[in-house]
């Protein structure tokens, strides 16, 4: 089967052969890359889109997510939105020749350490900052000594990352270092900047040789002074850069992307009734106004159009990323400016001066990371910030991103089950397990049904648990019933008391009680529920919101929401608009009470539902079909494997009689025979599947009358059957030959001759012993 990574190496390799081929010194930028990576592997996109239909990114854009990888590594560098391979890169290209696999594994390799140690390469950089200024240069072993890290990996991501002063970081004697493989080009580059910066020695120098005047060289005393500093004193806190999605039309509806946007370079906010204002007034001086001027409105209007006017005029800041569409087309661009008023043939507008970096070549809404296309997809918003996304931005604007971006972060993939797995659940093989794994691949819905104790709910957790890599916190369990509503399970308005203000008081001399309060929050010892209080309504998230949410932010990661006797609910009211999700995971939806703030709602892929299913109980509607149709069925039935065998397999693991596997057997042979027609009143094994059953005196016994009994007593009801007769212990131990009582085995004893506590005859042991507790009274 084809992997994700096997496909990554081959786009890398080829977008590597392609830059690789280059005259030296050129570079391309990445959608010419892209294009020339699919005339040398034509099946490249074709196959990505064969093996993995579901995957949220297409090939195209995990090629630029894994050029990250190749930063890092020191082996392709991005300058003016231009590709070029490094030195470095195209001997790792040649080393590894046609096995991209290895050549990919290298970069995760290096970005890995880079990752680790991502503090100490940013000190070395802060280091070379301040090299131009002195006319000092450094030896990279020594640079990379005093900051903690190994000099190889820093000299080679020296040559992608070019932080101020890079040119700076030589050999011990001042030397360009051989190793990194430079053109003749690159050499002579290195040469100039020597030059500039006053520190190159021309009688040292000639052909291949460049080096810096050894006089120059920063002594080891100031540069461990320096490595300290920088390390020590923060800099200060420069503000995060954000991202924002902007939309706007002109009276006759044209998309001003087409128009006036690309062509003026800026982005512009309708602000026809807003009277001129500077740059950076707060948010009450624009609510205020806009109740003023903008009272036509509704109030929902008027405060989505208040925050509108603040992220324009006072949040946006130059250097923001700013995001527009048209139809699919997706437009990015840079802030450059501050806010001003200017007037279009449609009246005043506030105007922004924006580079529309990707004007002439815009990207496919495909392209962009799945959960993106959430609010890029509402044509209702107008202003709204989208900064989760500022670092996928900045890959497809090819700069290196602050924070590591989501599309890096592999899609988590069910795993296939287990040995352990199927002996946690006394189950003979994996068979049966693995079928619902790849029913869950295919869609992540799964229903366990059956009669009682079969184990579907033990069934369901051990699944959800191994699903989840043994994350607990990853599994979540609901109850249905009958009063179970959306507002329980998604989300809804819950009331919430609140104490009401009461007038100021002062405080007693002694102890400093306020007068007429109480330690209970109301006056004159009363509690909220008596003492005056008022009611506010908040809206709760329920159990699905949550587990969706925290799927949605680690999508590394699989979160599995078990919900117990799923048809006892109104599933139609219970899940909503959700209804829809369960079969479309890719698609958003507007959420009942506006919760999802104009960036809409999906279920991400990596959420797993598994119900269970009481196919006996006659009190309750099964499902109908437009659910069917969204969940896969797996049942457990008791004359079925793999539950068949589930008992008498437990008893022999467990060393105790088969006595309750034979009875079980012939009870259900009974019930077949019988005339109750539906297959679902056989009794699964889980009523005795416990140790107590069959080492306690008469455990058998109990269980039979007070619990399988009644179950069948019920079955019967109204009809002429004389259950214990029919179905008792006597019975079916007369017909399978079986002794009146069944053995209890002999307990397990110690060296001195007392029994484990708990077993049948601990105290007895105990008191001949000496070790009864005091008292007479039970053992502990």
């Amino acid at each position: 089967m084809t992997t994700v990574l096997e496909l990554n190496a081959r786009a890398v390799h080829a977008a590597m052969g392609v830059l690789h081929r280059l005259a030296s010194g050129h570079g391309l930028p990445f959608r010419q890359v892209w294009a020339r990576v699919l005339e040398d592997d034509p099946t490249l996109k074709a196959d990505w889109e064969k093996a993995f239909p579901q995957l949220a990114t297409t090939a195209r854009t995990r090629l630029q997510y894994e050029s990250i990888n190749l930063v890092k590594a020191g082996w392709l560098r991005k300058s003016g939105r231009v590709w070029r391979l490094t030195g470095p890169g195209r001997q790792a290209y040649s080393q590894y020749g046609q096995d991209s696999a290895a050549l990919l594994a290298k970069a995760y390799e290096r970005y890995g350490y880079w990752s680790d140690e991502r503090a100490a390469f940013n000190r070395a950089a802060e280091v070379l900052e301040t090299l131009p200024d002195d006319s000092r240069w450094v030896s990279v072993e020594d640079l990379a000594e005093s900051v903690g890290l190994a000099a190889a990996p820093l000299r080679v991501w020296l040559q992608s990352g070019r932080p101020p002063g890079w040119y700076l970081a030589l050999g011990g004697d001042g030397e360009v270092p051989d190793v990194l493989g430079l053109t003749e080009g690159e050499l002579d580059e290195w040469r100039t900047l020597l030059e500039d910066n006053q520190v190159y020695d021309a009688a040292a120098s000639g052909g291949r040789a460049v080096r810096a005047r050894i006089d120059r060289r920063l002594s080891d005393m100031v540069l461990r002074e320096r490595a300290i500093e920088d390390g020590a004193v923060p800099r200060l806190m420069q503000p995060r850069r954000r991202a924002w999605l902007i939309r706007g039309t002109d009276a006759r509806g044209v998309n001003l992307i087409t128009s006036l946007w690309r062509d003026k370079g800026v982005c512009t906010l309708a602000a026809d009734r807003l009277p001129l204002l500077e740059d950076g007034v707060d948010a009450e001086t624009i609510r205020e106004l806009v109740e003023t001027y903008y009272s036509h409105l509704s109030s929902a209007r008027r405060t989505e159009t208040t925050q509108g006017f603040h992220a324009f005029l006072s949040q946006m800041r130059e250097g923001d990323i700013v995001l527009t569409t048209d139809g699919d087309q997706v437009f990015l661009g840079e802030i450059k400016g501050a806010a001003t008023e200017t007037v279009t043939g449609d009246g005043p507008v506030l105007q922004r001066a924006v580079d529309w970096v990707n004007a002439d070549s815009p990207l496919a809404m495909e392209e962009l990371p799945e959960a993106l296309t959430g609010p890029l997809g509402n044509p209702n918003a107008g202003l709204l910030e989208i900064s989760e996304f500022t670092s996928d931005l900045e890959v497809f604007l090819d700069e290196e991103p602050e924070q590591t971006p989501a599309g890096v972060v592999a899609d988590a993939e069910l795993p296939d089950a287990t040995d352990e797995l199927a002996r946690e659940v006394t189950m003979p093989d994996i068979e049966w397990l693995q079928d619902c794994v790849e029913l869950l691949r295919d869609r992540p819905q799964l229903i366990l049904y059956g009669p009682p104790g079969t184990g579907k709910t033990f069934t369901a957790l051990a699944l959800a648990r191994h699903l989840t890599g043994g994350r607990r916190a990853n599994v979540r369990l609901v109850q249905f019933h009958s009063a179970y509503s959306y507002e329980d399970f998604f989300e809804g308005f819950r009331p919430r008391a609140v104490p009401l203000a009461q007038p100021e008081s002062k405080l007693e001399p002694d102890g400093g009680r306020l007068h007429g309060g109480s330690p209970y929050g109301g006056p004159g010892g009363k509690d909220l529920s008596d003492a005056g209080s008022g009611i506010v309504f908040d809206l709760v998230q329920g159990p699905l919101k949550q587990l969706a949410e925290q799927a949605e932010e680690t999508r590394s990661e699989i979160f599995v929401l078990v919900i117990d006797e799923i048809n006892r609910a109104h599933l139609a009211k219970v899940f909503g608009e959700l209804y829809f999700l369960l079969e479309y995971r890719k698609e958003f939806v507007h959420l009942l009470y506006g919760s999802d703030a104009g960036r809409r709602f999906r279920l991400p892929p990596n959420l797993v539902i598994i119900g269970t299913m009481n196919t006996t109980d006659r009190s309750i509607a099964l499902m109908d079909a437009a659910m069917r149709r969204r969940f896969s069925f797996m049942e457990l039935h008791p004359g079925k494997p793999p539950v068949n065998g589930v008992l008498a397999q437990w008893l022999q693991d467990e060393r105790l009689p088969a006595d309750a596997a034979v009875l079980l057997d012939a009870l259900n042979a009974r019930i077949a025979q019988a005339s109750l027609e539906d297959r679902d009143f056989r009794i699964g094994p889980s009523y005795f599947l416990r140790p107590a059953v069959h080492t306690q005196p008469r455990g058998l016994e109990r269980i039979w009358k007070h619990q399988i009994l009644p179950l069948l007593t019920e079955l019967h009801w109204g009809e002429d059957v004389d259950v214990e007769a029919e179905y008792g212990l006597e019975s079916l131990r007369q017909e399978t030959n079986l002794p009146a009582v069944s053995p209890v085995p002999a307990p397990a004893r110690f060296a001195d001759g007392t029994t484990p506590p708990g077993s049948a005859d601990h105290a007895e042991t105990a008191a001949h012993t000496g070790n009864a507790p005091a008292g007479g009274g039970e053992p502990a």
